[in-house]
């Protein structure tokens, strides 16, 4: 076991007492990803969400390991916080350097520092907007324990990230997850359709119609209701 229930329990009873709703949102990240390397007892960790063009960035991450798995994921649109995304289910990576899914991405990220990835979808009402992770410098075999807290703490942020999307306040962040969330609907019913239409899977149609909406300067939102209208990707 690599997370000790007692320990689950009191990172999760430390953060209810931090008063998190009460920060701006980006703090309140802050402070959930500064509680987790010790946790599980990991290198690094980070929130990421989709911003407006549907890339995943950081909200809050704890060092530059995580910060260069966001900039590769950005450059490629491939990887396992993406694919936790786009797939909306848990990623396990024992080893960056030998998982076949993404061989073009283990040796840069695992010459600096990032092994192993543990990542979840974060959610708003249900939709994935985002994931959250957290990463080994070494080979790591993520076991249950892992990925049970690691689904306990996404609960801490789906809560924070519900409640300011719901709030009235006005925070650059909060629109960017309100434009997301408005989005991922008409995502979503495209990336189905492209992969019905070019026999790819869900990641790699997700990916296609972001190179579309890139090349286009258009947003992907936009691109995505042409794909439902006409059936069609160009």
């Amino acid at each position: 076991m690599h997370v000790e229930e007692d320990a689950l329990q009191r990172t999760v009873g430390q953060l209810a007492q931090r008063h998190l709703s009460a920060l701006d949102l980006r703090s309140a990240c802050e402070v959930v990803v500064g509680a987790m390397p010790g946790l599980f007892h990991a290198d690094g960790s980070g929130i990421l969400v989709v911003d407006d063009t549907h890339v995943l960035r950081y909200v809050a991450s704890t060092d530059s390991g995580a910060q260069l798995l966001e900039a590769i994921q950005e450059s490629t649109g491939r990887g396992p916080c993406v694919e936790s995304l786009v797939e909306d289910h848990p990623v396990a990576v024992t080893d960056m350097l030998v998982d076949e899914r993404w061989p073009d991405l283990g040796s840069l990220l695992a010459s600096n520092g990032v092994r192993a990835v543990l990542g979840v979808p974060v959610r708003i009402g249900g939709v994935p907007v985002g994931s959250l992770n957290v990463y080994a410098a070494e080979p790591r075999v993520w076991d249950q324990s892992d990925q049970s807290a690691l689904s306990m703490i996404e609960s801490v942020v789906e809560r924070l990230l519900t409640g300011a999307v719901f709030s009235e306040r006005q925070e650059e962040l909060i629109g960017q997850l309100q434009r997301a969330l408005e989005a991922r609907v008409t995502v979503e019913r495209a990336v189905g359709i492209v992969m019905a239409i070019e026999d790819a899977d869900a990641t790699e149609a997700f990916e296609r119609i972001r190179r579309v909406a890139r090349s286009a300067r258009r947003s992907v939102r936009d691109v995505s209701a042409d794909v439902i209208e006409w059936r069609k990707l160009s």
